[in-house]
């Protein structure tokens, strides 16, 4: 649990064993936001107590954000709509499997969408991952959360999701060069060590890299 900028803090939600794996909680004027829902039961019970740490409760949540739909992502979203009773949004890509999944309803979003928290969060379409994965950009803070679009490992060398999760690593890998199109300094990933300076110079390396392949 870590404040990674100024009213964006980092859940830590790995378990021994398995992939590293975060959500992420911003600290709106408008109220919490939470950023994907993990995968364990387990992820319930760190979240709760982040809120705590910032003086909050579930009932503060007043929206949920998923970056796509698979399971490490969106398993507990019925606990947490219970819990909070916020409106579920993801790509319009992803909506109906979340939906038949997870039995909850989900607010479609579209590339370029503007949702009203932190001065604005604004979607961004990379499919390839999942047909509707997504990064959420805050312009405020120069913070890109990108979910899978980019995975790291514990050194925060980061690459293009691995080819065993993603529907279209090819689609995938070129999508990556769209977060060019942004001013971000801070990447924040699902998977692996985070990059908090510098981050769009890095994003570019790969892209650079990714074209050599």
């Amino acid at each position: 649990m870590v404040e990674v900028v100024e009213g964006v803090r980092a859940i830590n939600l790995s378990e021994a064993g398995r992939l590293s794996l975060e959500c992420y909680l911003l600290d709106c004027p408008q109220g919490v936001v939470l950023v994907d829902t993990g995968m364990q039961e387990s992820a319930i019970s760190k979240i709760e107590a982040e809120l705590t740490a910032m003086g909050k409760h579930w009932k503060d949540v007043k929206t949920v954000l998923i970056t796509h739909k698979h399971g490490d992502h969106v398993n507990n979203l019925p606990k947490v709509k219970e819990l909070t009773g916020a409106p579920i949004m993801a790509h319009e890509g992803d909506c109906a499997d979340i939906r038949d999944a997870k039995k909850v309803d989900v607010t479609p979003l579209s590339h370029g969408q503007a949702i009203r928290y932190c001065g604005g969060i604004e979607v961004v379409s990379v499919p390839g991952h999942s047909q509707g994965n997504v990064c959420y950009y805050l312009p405020e803070k120069r913070v890109m959360i990108a979910g899978d679009t980019i995975f790291a490992d514990e050194n925060g060398v980061i690459s293009a999701p691995p080819e065993r999760y993603c529907m279209d690593v090819k689609q995938a890998t070129r999508g990556i060069s769209r977060l060019l199109d942004y001013d971000f300094d801070v990447l924040l990933v699902t998977h692996g060590k985070n990059t908090l300076k510098d981050a769009k110079a890095k994003v570019l390396e790969l892209v650079d890299r990714c074209k050599s392949v």
